[in-house]
């Protein structure tokens, strides 16, 4: 490792990807792939956007795409934030929201960049096992709280539906 790293730096442990097969007959679902790829209303959406525009650096306030989200969920324009992708949010989550004295839970089968992001801001978690139907446990999640604030991830990607018409994950109450 180079001296110039910093102590943040050394301590971290790499994300390791599933497998990845590099023959394109694979549609590799949990890299959410498509196979039947975009419509062609989308490609006709891009290339209309495909204009000299694409030369400069755009709006770093997404003010336009905040306004049109803002109108379709009716939400102000303040309420909605945007980033490079769900790994960028997911960061500014964790980093603005879930350091508290309690740890943070999510299930032990999620999404494997969890652990990475709390390593990375020194927050506290515990992985909570699925049932033997590899459901969540509501009631695994129900502990007292130790902080102000105590906020449970749910499985990115997952509904975790079951027989309720609605995701599980919504019946944890966010104060605990």
């Amino acid at each position: 490792m180079s001296r110039f790293w910093s102590s943040l730096t050394h301590d971290l442990r790499p994300y390791v990807p599933g497998e990845q097969p590099c023959r394109s007959e694979v549609v590799k679902l949990n890299t959410n792939e498509s196979a039947i790829g975009p419509s062609p209303r989308v490609l006709e959406a891009i290339r209309a956007e495909a204009a000299d525009t694409l030369r400069l650096y755009p709006d770093p306030q997404s003010t336009a795409l905040r306004t049109a989200l803002a109108a379709y969920h009716q939400v102000r324009p303040e309420q909605v934030f945007v980033g490079n992708g769900s790994d960028e949010v997911l960061a500014h989550a964790f980093a603005a929201l879930l350091k508290h004295d309690a740890p943070l839970l999510f299930p032990d089968i999620t999404y494997s960049f969890y652990p990475v992001y709390c390593h990375l801001f020194g927050i506290a978690y515990e992985t909570v096992p699925l049932d033997r139907a590899m459901k969540v446990r509501v009631a695994d999640y129900r502990r007292p709280a130790r902080s102000s604030c105590p906020i449970r991830m749910r499985q990115q990607g997952s509904h975790c539906r079951g027989r309720r018409s609605r995701p599980c994950w919504r019946n944890i109450p966010t104060r605990l």
